[in-house]
């Protein structure tokens, strides 16, 4: 089947709108609501958009399509790779001017399974077979300068394998399968040809450390950090996310809390240098001065007297539920912490050594950190697309309600700059990962978020909360054409760049055709907006 794809335009002008949220420009495929959603990566210069769509019909063949965007949704091509016989996408990722697709074997999580190298700049699709990859349950897949690195469990332990695209040779990476070991977070660093593993260990004892292994693209290791000198026997480091390498520098973030306890202490900030060495820096409640925010004005007055009580005697107040550290945002001066507060309303969640819930987005190559685009709330369904087979395991074992989004800036010798606090009122979802989307330019912040249509917005501004919670409908922009139906599940809310996000998903629009008639098609659509926060005007300023 030949999709066409159509180009929408936007001509911005700024005197004729003062919305905080714009729709600049759009693309749309021809694509029906029952078919597999495209997915959307960044590449330099733009985006590349690609699914594993079935053919019509009662047959086992399916099509690799894709196509390349520029910056502003510009697109002349549309690409087709007919794929092995029920076979279906089930990772990918884009290293330079090539683009992988790992196929699978039908539904069974350890099937048989090949790979697909596409050249974008001259299109050839070359097949890569994977005899020699263990049968692991895989959970992350990326390509590190020709290199393919498979992640997935094995008898309950983690394995990493890298296979040597061009000498069709597979190394095993040591010091990961073993018991009681978990993989925090997988960074790949294509222009220092490394890759960073970040595992968590019990001992006999029951002790938990958190080590950061680094391997070259043969799987080599030059590198092992143990860090376990914490400042009290009674604390532990729950999770952790690694910063990009800048002058033999990088650091580890997340949340520590004490043992053996379903409690949180705060943030850690663990500076590592190019000898292995580090030191750590804690920050606890009395550091976050704007935590509390969420709550109403009577019971944030009454919660700080709580607080400063607990102070005043030497304690260090738990922080509960769950506190998450979902993303770093470097910058010039430091970093910017975003994560989580929420609870596990479902008995059956995962434990705090899997960070109360599904973790496999940390895992992602197309993390910010290796300069890509989250998915938005379909964290984890990258693998096994849930239009397809139904929902993951891991949506059903566990429901979610957010109760804040918290925001810390550090500068670069770790002192607070601010924090502050986003009302996500209490919202409850089977979807684990990260609640929002973040842009941050160092002064100002925009975190965006999806339920059902609709989009919301909140600001900070140098550390304030300028408005939060504000919503949008989803806009068409040629005002002669209007939205019938919009598949909710199929949207996903994604930063771009600056301050420029993207929205995907499915929908039908009505639009007169040549007669003057009314005609609805269907499309999967991309849109890119803006976001200007400064252009807010609070409803008693109006008018």
């Amino acid at each position: 089947m030949k999709l066409i794809i159509s180009i929408f335009f936007f001509l911005f002008i700024y005197s004729q709108t003062f919305s905080q949220v714009m729709f600049v420009e759009r693309l749309e495929v021809d694509a029906k609501f029952p078919e597999n959603d495209f997915q959307v990566m960044t590449r330099a210069g733009g985006l590349i958009a690609f699914r594993a769509n079935p053919e019509k019909g009662f047959n086992l063949k399916s099509k690799l399509q894709y196509f390349l965007t520029d910056y502003e949704l510009k697109s002349d091509s549309f690409h087709e790779i007919p794929l092995k016989d029920n076979y279906d996408l089930v990772g990918y990722d884009l290293e330079g001017d090539f683009f992988y697709a790992l196929l699978q074997k039908g539904v069974n999580i350890t099937s048989e399974r090949y790979l697909i190298e596409i050249n974008l700049k001259d299109e050839k699709a070359t097949e890569i077979q994977l005899e020699n990859i263990y049968n692991m349950e895989l959970k992350e897949f990326f390509v590190l300068n020709r290199n393919a690195v498979f992640m997935g469990s094995a008898d309950l332990r983690p394995v990493v394998q890298i296979l040597d695209i061009e000498a069709n040779n597979v190394f095993t990476v040591q010091d990961i399968y073993s018991k009681e070991t978990k993989i925090l977070q997988l960074r790949k660093d294509s222009e220092l040809g490394v890759l960073d593993v970040l595992v968590s260990r019990r001992d006999k004892y029951k002790m938990k450390q958190i080590t950061l292994l680094t391997f070259d693209e043969k799987g080599s290791k030059i590198r092992e950090v143990v860090i376990d000198r914490l400042s009290d026997n009674s604390l532990e480091l729950v999770e952790g996310i690694l910063t990009p390498i800048q002058n033999y520098q990088q650091s580890l973030i997340g949340t520590y809390g004490q043992r053996r306890r379903e409690a949180y202490r705060g943030i850690y900030l663990s500076d590592i240098n190019e000898f292995g060495e580090y030191d750590i820096k804690y920050y606890t409640l009395e550091d976050f001065p704007n935590f509390y925010n969420y709550l109403n004005e009577k019971q944030r007055e009454r919660k700080i007297k709580e607080l400063e009580r607990d102070f005043e005697k030497g304690k260090i107040p738990s922080i509960r539920p769950v506190l998450s550290t979902r993303e770093i945002h470097p910058t010039n001066f430091g970093f910017l912490i975003y994560s989580d507060h929420f609870s596990a309303t479902n008995p059956r969640y995962i434990p705090r050594d899997g960070v109360y819930a599904n973790d496999a987005y940390r895992y992602r190559s197309n993390h910010p950190f290796n300069s890509g685009i989250n998915y938005g709330q379909n964290y984890g369904s990258q693998f096994f697309p849930a239009s397809r087979y139904g929902m993951n395991s891991w949506q059903l074992e566990g429901e979610y309600r957010f109760v804040s989004a918290h925001f810390l800036y550090l500068n670069r010798n770790g002192e607070v700059i601010w924090d502050n606090t986003f009302n996500l009122n209490n919202k409850t979802t089977n979807i684990p990962g990260k609640f929002g989307e973040v842009s941050f330019d160092g002064e100002k912040l925009h975190y965006m978020h999806l339920d059902g249509i609709k989009m919301y917005m909140s600001y900070i501004k140098n550390g304030e909360v300028i408005f939060e919670s504000q919503p949008y409908e989803i806009e068409l922009i040629n005002e002669d054409e209007r939205i019938r139906d919009t598949q909710d599940y199929s949207l996903n809310l994604s930063w771009w760049y600056s301050n420029y996000y993207i929205l995907t998903g499915k929908q039908r629009i009505r639009f007169l055709n040549k007669e003057n008639r009314e005609e609805t098609r269907e499309v999967f659509f991309i849109t890119k907006i803006k976001v200007d926060g400064d252009l807010y005007v609070p409803e008693e300023e109006e008018g």
